[in-house]
Parts: structure tokens; sequence; C-alpha cells
């Protein structure tokens, strides 16, 4: 992706980008950096939909990832007067200020169409970063970026074998997770020994309050029955943005246990296991080497209108490179207690 240098002209560079999701909140703020770098922080303008790293950098937001979470077809189906104005926003936006680049990242169902209602008008360039996972679902979308989108970045080089296969143009660009966690791995050290006397957990229920409603009830629960049998200390990770009233139904639940918001990688390091939801932070587990079990649950009709259009067999990214199940993965109706409990406790008591 090439952005002409302002320093050769007097002119300031306008960038729009559109992300809805925290995963990226994180991968976009990295790029914003880079950016900066590159053309002076003095001759650049960002502007878009992210949340708060996005906006620590610099972005002026029409709305922040937290107004703009959703969950499967029948929480967009209930938003979508909500969803056409933020779409009409954007487009008004972009034709005030005419962006010299639009960079969209992930987040395909608001995306997508962003393009194709873009592309009646823009003229110039746009960029997805953190191209959607087509391989896997919705595979006739990759026909919307094919017309509407003129460069894919892609993070695996699978996907980009995927998108040339239908003549669009495609670059992989590599994980921005590899060289984040890189750098955390050197700078941190694990401050206790793995498989120490107290056991130390750390759950990572989501980013969403749908999220939060439909894991917790089961973790609390696992980790209820695991103190029974292990000295245990649980770390429950609030993710940014998320509001605290997504918490108290479990406020008397959760006493016991350290709701926090503290650096993700740094409890993911000191752990001896983590509990974690599909998504970035299965990745984010494998780079930095803990183990770490899988599970996802999500409203019983989006679940059954989903899995006749996904490819995959695993939600996963580590399983899914891998092409096998070698981190075990509970979804839906086999997210119980009884399932989470007997891997957790191989794990835990497993010494090697």
């Amino acid at each position: 992706m090439e952005i002409e240098n302002p320093s050769t002209h007097n002119t300031i560079k306008k960038i729009f980008i559109s992300t809805g999701e925290q995963s990226g909140d994180l991968h976009t703020s990295a790029l914003i950096k880079e950016f900066k770098k590159d053309l002076g922080t003095e001759q650049i303008r960002f502007y878009g939909l992210g949340g708060d790293m996005m906006s620590a950098e610099g972005v002026e937001l029409l709305y922040h990832i937290r107004e703009l979470s959703t969950i499967g077809f029948i929480d967009v189906i209930k938003k979508y007067g909500y969803f056409r104005k933020v779409l009409k926003e954007c487009l008004k936006k972009v034709k005030e200020i005419v962006p010299d680049v639009v960079i969209l990242v992930d987040y395909p169902g608001f995306n997508l169409r962003f393009a194709e209602e873009l592309r009646e008008f823009y003229d110039k360039k746009i960029i997805y970063y953190i191209s959607p996972q087509l391989w896997a679902w919705h595979t006739k979308r990759v026909y919307t970026i094919k017309k509407c989108v003129d460069e894919v970045l892609t993070v695996f080089p699978f996907e980009t074998v995927f998108y040339e296969k239908f003549g669009v143009n495609a670059v992989y660009v590599g994980h921005p997770l590899v060289s984040r966690i890189r750098r955390f791995l050197l700078e941190n050290t694990r401050k206790k020994k793995i498989y120490g006397d107290t056991k130390i957990i750390t759950i990572l229920p989501g980013s969403r309050k749908d999220e939060i409603t439909h894991h917790l009830p089961v973790l609390l629960e696992t980790v209820q029955q695991l103190s029974k049998e292990f000295d245990l200390e649980v770390n429950v990770s609030k993710a940014d943005g998320i509001d605290n009233s997504a918490f108290e139904r479990f406020r008397q639940d959760l006493k016991p246990y350290n709701l926090t918001s503290e650096n993700v990688y740094k409890m993911i390091l000191n752990s001896d296991l983590v509990l974690t939801k599909a998504g970035t932070s299965t990745i984010e587990c494998s780079l930095i080497g803990t183990p770490f079990l899988i599970f996802y649950r999500t409203f019983l009709l989006n679940y059954f209108l989903l899995k006749p259009v996904v490819k995959v067999n695993n939600l996963g990214m580590v399983n899914i490179l891998a092409g096998e199940n070698i981190i075990k993965e509970f979804i839906q109706h086999d997210f119980t207690v009884d399932n989470l409990l007997f891997e957790s406790r191989k794990i835990l008591t497993d010494e090697h």
C-alpha cells in the first residue's frame, strides 16, 4: 500500500479507516503508527470508525466500536436502522473530506456494504486490511471485493492464494500479532514457575455484552469446581471498551476472582491455563505459548443459520492452520462445564 509522501507537496494527506471490532482497533493503531513514521505526524489526518487505541493515535472517530458491536444475524436485524445511519454518516464524511485512501479493516458485514456504496462516487483507492474470512464462509462476497476494492492485504499466506483464484489483487503482509508478541516476549518474562503450587487460570470471555452473557455462567461454574481440587487464582479479563454493566449480573459469582483490565498478554504469559473464546485471542495464546482451550456459544438461531454456510471444521485459527484439532474446541452444545473440567484437569496436572 503506497501513499505519496506529503513532504514533496504542501498538502495534508487524509485517510479514512473503518473498523468495528476490538482486534481491528488494535491492528489499526499499529498501522497508524507506521503511517506517521513514513509520512510525518503533522502532514496526515485520520478519520473513521474505531476504538480507544485509534482515538489515542489521533483518529477523529465518527462512532466508537462499543456502539458497533453485534453478534450474528439477529443482532444485525435489530440494529439495521442504526447501522444505516452509521453508513450514511460515513459516506457523508468521505464526500466532505475526500480522503486519499479508504482502509477497511475486517468487520465485513458493514465494510462490504460501505465499499459498495463508496465505489459509486469515490474514485480513489480502497484497501482491505485484515480481510474477511471468505474462505471459511460467505465466499460469494469475494465478488463484491473484486468489484469495489483495489487491493487486499492478507495476514495469512493461504488467503492470498484464495483471493488470486478469483482475480483479486491480494498481497500477503504478515500477521501484525507476530511482531507485536515477539516484542512483548523480549520485554517480559514469566513471573512464576509454570505449574507451581498455585494454578493460575485466565478467562477471556469476549469483548461483547452478549458474549459475556453466553459464556460466563459456564466458565464461572467450571472454575468454581476446579477450585475444590486446586489452589486457584483466577483472572477474568474485561476487554477495553466493554461496559461494566455486562458483568453486573455476575457480581456475586465474580467476587472470589480478579475481574481486571490488566494487560491481557501479561495475564496469558503468567497463567497455567487460558480459557478463551474463539477469535484473535487464540492466536495470541498460541504465540505466547500458554496452554489454552477454545469455546464459543451464540444464540441458537444464529448458530443454526450460520452452521450450513461455514466451510471449515474449526473456529480456532491455530486448528485451521494446522488442518487438525490440536487445541480442544467447545462450540455451542459442546460448551459445557463437564467438558471444560475434563480438559482443564488434564492440563493443570500435566507436569511435562
